[in-house]
């Protein structure tokens, strides 16, 4: 994984801060092997934000529309606490 990002599935295991991601619809493909019931458990460094975290991943900035963290709407820029759900969803069409 990238600087200041591991993959864990279990729990935190040091000085990082554990975070469960969930992708939605069309952003799961920028994570192999995710499970949209659980999402995934990630160990970030104290204080990145959600755009340095997309960066992280690979995922472009331009396909994510709406944040959430804990149920309440953030922007690119909320830095993360750690312990915390963070929700990413994509621009959605209609008419």
């Amino acid at each position: 994984m990238p600087d200041g990002l591991i993959w864990n599935k279990d729990t935190n295991t040091g000085k990082n801060m554990a975070l469960t991601l969930f992708l939605s619809s069309t952003l799961r493909r920028y994570m192999a092997g995710y499970d949209p019931s659980r999402g995934v458990v990630l160990e970030i460094r104290p204080g990145m934000s959600v755009r340095e975290l997309l960066s992280q991943l690979g995922i472009p900035q331009r396909e994510v529309k709406v944040v959430m963290v804990d149920g309440i709407h953030k922007d690119l820029d909320y830095e993360l606490r750690g312990e915390e759900r963070l929700a990413l969803f994509p621009p959605v069409g209609g008419g």
